[in-house]
């Protein structure tokens, strides 16, 4: 059996710029008919839904992206930050949050 050497970062960054263009198109749609008035606003209503689902979905799947592939997402992302803003001082133990109850 013959195997396929696949460079990764290519594969993601194709993955990835196929859905982001998805889910723009998608975003057109939906504005399109919420700018719709009379017969086709009536008609094509009841799929925002839908398309709003499916926006929701491949957002989850282009979040997923973003952390599993090692590839440079800034060029999708406008205003990308560069720079942590989180305090790297480390807080002393009378300062810490209580522990509680963290789901399950």
């Amino acid at each position: 059996m013959a195997t396929r050497k696949i460079n990764i970062n290519n594969y993601c960054d194709s993955l990835y710029s196929e859905l982001f263009n998805m889910k723009t198109r998608l975003v057109e749609y939906v504005t399109q008919i919420e700018h719709m008035e009379g017969k086709e606003k009536s008609m094509l209503n009841p799929f925002v839904r839908h398309l709003n689902e499916l926006i929701g979905s491949i957002d989850w799947k282009l979040e997923i992206f973003t952390k599993v592939c090692p590839v440079d997402w800034g060029r999708y992302v406008k205003d990308f930050e560069t720079r942590v803003s989180v305090s790297t001082e480390t807080l002393k133990e009378s300062e810490q949050p209580a522990g509680g109850f963290v789901g399950g």
